[in-house]
């Protein structure tokens, strides 16, 4: 009988702060949370949630950038808009 492979599960990696550097935090298959500076190339387990600040979810973000970049530019979608007064 031949086994079925089961699909792998999409993970989420989040745009985040901690201690007062910018960077991702993500979950990998050891269960721990890492946090990634890309500028520095530095990854570190989150070991404590002191100074950690998590901002959104970078697939949704870069969703969005991509998004707006194919229409001109946010602050040209912004400029562009009608500006109706109530």
């Amino acid at each position: 009988m031949a086994s079925v492979p089961t699909p792998q599960s999409s993970r989420k990696v989040f745009f985040a702060q901690l201690s007062g550097l910018s960077g991702t935090l993500a979950k990998l298959d050891d269960g721990l949370v890492y946090f990634f500076h890309p500028d520095s190339g530095d990854i570190r387990e989150v070991t404590s949630h002191a100074g950690l600040v998590v901002l959104g979810e970078c697939g949704v973000a870069n969703t969005q950038l991509i998004l707006d970049t194919m229409r001109g530019s946010y602050a040209a979608i912004a400029c562009a808009r009608r500006q109706e007064v109530a």
